[in-house]
């Protein structure tokens, strides 16, 4: 066998190896999506990755997850900054109204984003669909 000819098995042996891989990734990411559209609603969260970005000034001051027969979610209180309304905070952070985020590579599902106020603080909830 010339160097040659073990050089091309080796090769299709890495692409072989490869495609599997992947074939399996894709695979796994296809079933964890509809793992999500069928259960859910049942216990599951999404990361914290999904949450909006709270602007300089403003503080979290609470962070927890609820879960009731709906499903369970991520809820953060959020303090404005000096000077601004929850409303203003919600308009910044993008959350002037309910948000449905589209699936993303690493989350493959729907997420709803919504805030309202409370007693000064901007409560954020965050969701699968």
């Amino acid at each position: 066998m010339t160097s040659q000819t073990a050089l091309r098995r080796r090769t299709k042996h890495v692409l072989v190896a490869v495609s599997v891989t992947l074939g399996l990734l894709s695979c796994l990411w296809v079933l964890s999506f509809l793992w999500l559209q069928v259960f859910g609603t049942e216990g599951a969260l999404p990361p914290r990755s999904r949450m909006p970005g709270v602007p300089s000034g403003a503080t979290v001051t609470d962070e927890s997850t609820e879960c009731a027969s709906g499903g369970c979610w991520r809820t953060i209180t959020v303090v404005p900054a000096p000077g601004q309304s929850p409303e203003d905070l919600a308009h910044e952070m993008g959350l002037s109204e309910e948000l449905s985020l589209p699936p993303t590579l690493f989350d493959p599902a729907s997420v709803y984003v919504g805030a309202h106020s409370r007693e000064g603080k901007l409560v954020v909830h965050l969701g699968y669909r």
